[in-house]
């Protein structure tokens, strides 16, 4: 069940990234408006920014700020719901700080956040990481592409779709209001 959900997200992230763009573009959403909705309601990260990056480089920028806030915003759930559970026998002897760490890939993002806030990048680098991470995201988005098992979606037929479809258009919905509304 497990595979089959990622598979599901996998797909219904794919479809996205591949049509927001173009919806966005039909609602004559402005860049940070099409960023907004593509970040908030595409599931995968890497399809999200993707997404973004085929509407505009603004709009791309927004989605990768948009999506990397909600995977961030994670942390403090998943701390809290730590914190209420409590430890398990596999963890019980790590030190409370060991066990409410935040994933490599937050806590670079962040630094990247504050050095920019900090210090003026030459453009130079600026362009070089801009590419860089143009070609880890293409890098991304196709080892998600090879490792989706279709096989596993038709052998467990339309109704297993349903709940993967289901939040899928209200993740959209959702985040069209509110790009409609907030920005």
């Amino acid at each position: 069940q497990f595979a089959l959900t990622l598979v599901g997200v996998s797909l219904a992230s794919a479809l996205a990234m591949s049509i927001y763009p173009a919806l966005a573009g039909e609602f004559a959403l402005h860049d940070r408006q099409a960023g907004f909705l593509i970040g908030a309601s595409i599931h995968d990260v890497s399809q999200a920014i993707g997404g973004g990056y085929a509407f505009s480089d603004a709009a791309g920028s927004q989605a990768t700020i948009v999506k990397l806030a909600r995977v961030a915003l994670l942390a403090p759930v998943v701390a809290l719901t730590s914190l209420t559970i409590g430890p398990t026998s596999e963890n019980a002897d790590q030190p409370l700080w060991r066990r409410l760490a935040l994933p490599w890939f937050i806590v670079a993002f962040l630094g990247v956040v504050t050095l920019n806030s900090v210090i003026t990048v030459p453009a130079p680098v600026a362009e070089a990481g801009l590419t860089l991470s143009k070609t880890l995201l293409l890098l991304a988005v196709t080892a998600t592409a090879m490792r989706s098992r279709m096989d596993l979606l038709l052998e467990a037929g339309w109704r297993s779709v349903v709940p993967v479809a289901t939040a899928t258009l209200a993740s959209f919905a959702c985040a069209l209001a509110f790009a409609v509304m907030l920005l």
